[in-house]
């Protein structure tokens, strides 16, 4: 008998509207899924994660979960700050703006609904097995130009190592003020003035920083909200430790619907 017959794969579902969360169970029921949940909060999910008994092989998450919640980007952030685990997102928000948000958090797949059993099926088995496949290569990254231990285990959670010139160089998140992909590279502009440069694209540097006080504004930048000088939405441009930088038009509501606004 195979392992998966005797210990079939365990996923955590994260849904508020019941009728669907019904049908989801059911689905992943009949695909011979072990269904952790439906839970239909963040604050649930956790919780539920947080027991000891219950350790889920993937996540498959809705986006918009109540407006009193955090929705489902955010939990896949604290979800992988607790435990790595693969990401899926099935859910209505199929604008560009979430999806973008989405894909900050290295989502293994985003559906949109209504998504048929043998979608849901295929990404959580690919995912499942994208997952071990990485797993198996050993923490880190290819080429060691950031250090972070994955899984909320890292010593000094307020900063991260960058490589440079053959020397790991400490650096306090606070301290960063914006982030520039270029192609391959990174220019992470510190306060101060200096820039280091980091071979590691821009999505990979998102996942060891908090959406607390980061937050995307184009494609190419991430800024620290702390650095924030003056905004003018007028003409998308943002003012971060002196620097002037553009605002992407998908970006800037976003943006905006953050930040206390008197």
């Amino acid at each position: 008998m195979s392992a998966r017959a005797t210990s079939p794969l365990r996923v955590l579902v994260v849904e508020d509207e019941p009728l669907f969360a019904e049908l989801l169970e059911a689905c992943l029921s009949d695909l011979r899924y072990e269904v952790l949940g439906p839970a239909s909060s963040a604050a649930a999910a956790l919780a539920l994660v947080r027991d000891g008994n219950a350790r889920p092989d993937v996540a498959l998450l809705d986006i918009y979960l109540g407006e009193r919640s955090l929705d489902g980007i955010e939990l896949a952030r604290r979800l992988l700050a607790e435990r790595p685990l693969p990401v899926i997102f099935l859910t209505s928000q199929a604008d560009t703006a979430s999806f973008e948000r989405a894909r900050q958090v290295c989502p293994a797949a985003y559906l949109v609904k209504p998504a048929d059993p043998a979608t849901i099926q295929r990404a959580i088995e690919l995912a499942v097995s994208n997952f071990a496949r990485a797993s198996s290569a050993g923490p880190g990254t290819a080429d060691g130009s950031l250090y972070a231990t994955p899984g909320g285990a890292a010593l000094l959670p307020g900063a991260i190592f960058l490589k440079e010139d053959g020397l790991l160089v400490k650096v306090v998140l606070h301290d960063i003020a914006w982030i520039e992909a270029e192609g391959k590279y990174c220019r992470v502009a510190l306060s101060g003035g200096r820039v280091v440069q980091v071979r590691q694209p821009l999505r990979d540097i998102i996942q060891h920083l908090s959406s607390e006080y980061f937050v995307q504004i184009q494609r190419s930048y991430l800024i620290n909200a702390e650095h924030i000088e003056r905004i003018d939405p007028v003409r998308n441009m943002v003012q971060v430790a002196g620097n002037i930088l553009p605002i992407g038009l998908m970006y800037r509501d976003h943006l905006l619907e953050r930040l206390r606004l008197i």
